[in-house]
C-alpha cells in the first residue's frame, strides 16, 4: 500500500509539472549593444528571476556604423553577460546573430566606415559566441547558420528576412513574421532535443531589435508575431 501511495504521488507530480504553463518574457530593446544589455541586465534579466535566458547579441555591435566595437571588446562584454546571467541563477541558451543584406545596409549606413565587410564581421562574431558558449559551459543555437544555409537573407516576397518584395522596406537585417516563426519553432526543438523544457518554465528572451520584434505586431511583448510570441504558442501548445 504504501508503495502504490508513492507511485501515485509520483505520477501526479509528473503530471504536474508536464502540464505547467510556460511564461516567455520579452526583455529585446532596439537599437542595443553588448554594452547596452551589460547596463541593464540586472533590471531585466536577474530581478526577474528567470529558469532560463536565451540571448541574442550583436547584430549592433558589428554592423551598426554607429555602434561598431572591436571584436576583443565584444568578447569581453558578451562573456561578461553569459556569466552574470548564469550568476544569477538561470540555464543560458545562446544564440548566433543573422546574417544581413549588406545592399539595403549601405542605404544607412556609410560603406567606408567598416574596415571588414559586415557579414564577415557578423561570421566572426558568430565564431566568438561559439567559443564563449564552449570555454563557460554553457548553450549554443547557431541560428545564423540556419538562415543561411535557407540562402538568406533574400530579395523575394518568400525570404525571411524584411525586404521591399515582402514589407515594402529595404531592410534586410530583421526578419519577417515567418522569420520569427521560423525562429521560434528552431528553438522550441532545440530546447526539446537538449531536454532544457521540463525543469524551465520561465523563459526570458535577451536582446536587441531581432528578440524585440521590429515591424511585428506585438513588438516588445510576448504575443503577436515576435519570435517570443512564437515561441510561447509553441511552449504551451504541445
Amino acid at each position: 500500500m504504501n508503495y502504490r501511495y508513492w507511485l501515485l504521488c509520483c505520477l501526479m507530480a509528473c503530471v504536474a509539472c508536464t502540464s505547467r504553463p510556460y511564461t516567455v518574457i520579452n526583455k529585446g530593446v532596439g537599437g542595443n549593444t553588448t554594452s547596452d544589455l551589460l547596463a541593464r541586465v540586472e533590471k531585466d534579466v536577474i530581478a526577474l528571476k528567470p529558469d532560463l535566458v536565451v540571448m541574442m547579441a550583436g547584430t549592433n555591435d558589428m554592423v551598426n556604423s554607429q555602434k561598431l566595437v572591436p571584436y576583443a571588446q565584444y568578447a569581453m562584454q558578451y562573456r561578461q553577460l553569459v556569466r552574470r546571467i548564469r550568476q544569477g541563477g538561470a540555464t543560458v541558451v545562446l544564440m548566433t546573430s543573422l546574417p544581413v543584406d549588406t545592399g539595403y545596409l549601405f542605404l544607412r549606413h556609410q560603406r567606408g566606415l567598416y574596415d571588414v565587410a559586415p557579414n564577415r564581421r557578423i561570421d566572426s562574431a558568430r565564431v566568438i559566441v561559439q567559443e564563449i558558449a564552449a570555454s563557460e559551459q554553457v548553450y549554443c543555437l547557431d541560428l545564423h547558420h540556419l538562415f543561411v544555409s535557407r540562402g538568406e537573407p533574400g530579395r523575394t516576397a518568400a525570404s525571411m528576412m524584411v525586404n521591399a518584395a515582402n514589407m515594402g522596406r529595404e531592410d534586410g537585417v530583421h526578419p519577417t513574421a515567418a522569420g520569427y516563426r521560423f525562429m521560434a519553432a528552431e528553438l522550441y526543438a532545440w530546447l526539446k532535443a537538449h531536454r532544457l523544457l521540463r525543469r524551465h518554465h520561465r523563459i526570458l528572451c535577451f536582446g536587441d531589435s531581432i528578440t524585440y520584434g521590429a515591424f511585428m505586431d506585438g513588438a516588445g511583448t510576448d504575443s503577436g508575431d515576435t519570435y517570443p510570441a512564437a515561441l510561447k504558442r509553441l511552449l504551451n501548445h504541445h
